[in-house]
């Protein structure tokens, strides 16, 4: 039977194994750590459950397709829950303005109409369509297929994408595409927040990027029973169902070839045998430490990194009404917050903030009449820059926004501090990061779409290099984020399908 060596247990990785066991290949997945999942595991303090990493669920029909693959051999497998959220977060401004941006169309355009004016409703909800327009007409041949094979070039795919050619924003950087529908400046801020969703600067990422806020508002946000770790443990269930065998704690030390095709991957002081192999590491070090006799792609390499995150997990001994499951403390000056990370490192005394509190919707996730609070900061994939000093500055400009608005909210009376409240503690830095998934510096999302041509610029899915050597994951084509690795996967094993025999 032929063999696949997966490197890596990351999402991409999970999905991988799994459609290329499905079409019979015999499948080892090689991971370092001790649990599948990459940067999508979770951790325990005390009484207080917290999903590491990812946060957020959009697109749940990949993860639907890929069950249906396993579940036609496998029918009495336990099936994979999880609700559509009513609402996919809520907002606050310095300015005090508080917004919840409801699922419903028609709730969303009525609530953006009282707080900001009759018709700014209609105008948010014409940039929505255009996402929706935008994203169905590329969707085939940008995020479905790879990039850099001439089969993806069908006549079928080209129409599509001219069909919709006059509403796609192809040209002109994403703020500025942004600003262009009249509305509001905390509008526009919040439409601007939709580039970090691949780790990129909303002031320098492509115009194209206005795809993105399908995927959350026309598509819909949603929230798997148990958390979002039940996605991982979901995606190993259905691999190992499919005969995927796991190695864990088992470090890949090198892809070996013979000059033209791969061999398999030394890890662990042992040789793993394959006539496939398909890294779910980070790009850079797939090429600096798996393959270090091979010329690496230095264009590649080089680009700039996506940002990284500084995260603090904290078990708040109480709860906030005004919260719910995804809230977003806003800067007063999102173009300088993100200046400031470019040129500094991190956005200083003003950051973006973002808590996510599965509680509100799991109660087990914290201890009784408490919350379990996921805290993210933007910063630069840069592990030297974030020093014990820096770490505590900006733990402290946290609170202080995040007290500020909800004491603006009620949730807080005077001379009352979210700090007082924290029951237990921990953070994850990008040095962190950058030991636990090998990432890169800790990027979380491999490079930045800081470019027009970021998407083209996304390392291959399939070496021109070595013959049955492929890439998966965050920081190949087409990019980071849950979604968009189930996507790479999938291409992956198309590509397989389509350029290898299984004997």
């Amino acid at each position: 039977m032929s063999k696949a060596v997966v490197i890596g247990a990351g999402v991409a990785g999970l999905a991988a194994s799994t459609r290329l066991a499905v079409q019979g290949w015999k499948v080892t997945v090689l991971e370092q750590a001790p649990e599948p999942g990459g940067k999508l595991r979770e951790i325990r303090l005390g009484d207080y459950r917290f999903d590491a990493g990812p946060s957020l669920f959009t697109w749940p029909d990949l993860v639907l397709e890929l069950d249906a693959l396993v579940r036609s051999n496998h029918p009495d497998l336990p099936p994979f829950p999880f609700q559509q959220v009513d609402r996919s977060a809520h907002y606050f401004w310095p300015t005090g303005r508080r917004w919840i941006a409801w699922a419903d169309p028609a709730a969303r355009s009525e609530s953006v109409d009282a707080l900001w004016g009759p018709g700014t409703g209609e105008r948010l909800e014409r940039y929505l369509a255009d996402s929706k327009a935008a994203f169905e007409a590329t969707r085939p041949l940008f995020l479905e297929s790879s990039l850099h094979e001439r089969t993806t070039y069908s006549w079928e795919r080209l129409k599509q994408v001219g069909r919709h050619l006059g509403r796609l924003p192809l040209l002109g950087r994403f703020h500025r595409r942004n600003s262009a529908y009249g509305l509001p400046d905390e509008l526009v801020q919040f439409l601007d927040r939709y580039a970090t969703y691949n780790g990129s600067d909303p002031m320098r990422a492509p115009a194209m990027l206005q795809v993105i806020p399908h995927l959350e508002h026309g598509m819909g946000t949603f929230f798997p029973e148990g958390g979002m770790v039940a996605i991982t443990q979901h995606l190993l269930r259905l691999a190992e169902r499919a005969g995927v065998r796991f190695e864990l704690n088992t470090r890949a030390e090198a892809i070996e070839h013979n000059g033209q095709r791969v061999t398999g991957v030394r890890a662990g002081g042992r040789f793993f045998p394959g006539d496939l192999v398909v890294s779910n590491a980070d790009i850079h070090p797939t090429y600096t430490r798996l393959l270090r006799d091979r010329v690496a792609p230095a264009a590649t390499l080089e680009r700039e990194r996506s940002t990284s995150g500084l995260i603090f997990y904290w078990g708040v001994r109480r709860t906030f009404p005004s919260l719910h499951l995804h809230n977003l403390f806003f800067s007063a000056d999102y173009a300088e917050e993100f200046d400031a990370i470019r040129r500094l490192g991190d956005p200083m005394e003003d950051p973006t903030v973002y808590v996510h509190i599965s509680s509100k919707l799991e109660a087990g996730d914290a201890s009784v009449g408490g919350e379990n609070w996921f805290v993210l900061l933007n910063v630069a994939a840069d592990p030297e820059h974030m020093t014990e000093e820096r770490i505590a500055a900006l733990k402290a400009a946290t609170l202080k926004r995040v007290d500020a608005a909800l004491r603006e909210a009620g949730d807080l009376e005077p001379g009352e501090h979210v700090g007082d409240y924290i029951e237990v503690e921990d953070r994850l830095t990008p040095r962190d990061i950058e030991a636990r998934t090998s990432s890169w510096r800790g990027a979380l999302y491999g490079t930045s779409s800081n470019s027009p041509t970021a998407a083209f610029l996304r390392h291959r899915n399939r070496s021109t290099d070595l013959k049955g050597l492929y890439f998966c994951g965050g920081s190949v084509h087409p990019g980071g984020g849950i979604p968009l690795c189930l996507l790479s996967g999938k291409i992956v094993s198309d590509l397989v399908m389509e350029n290898e025999r299984v004997a």
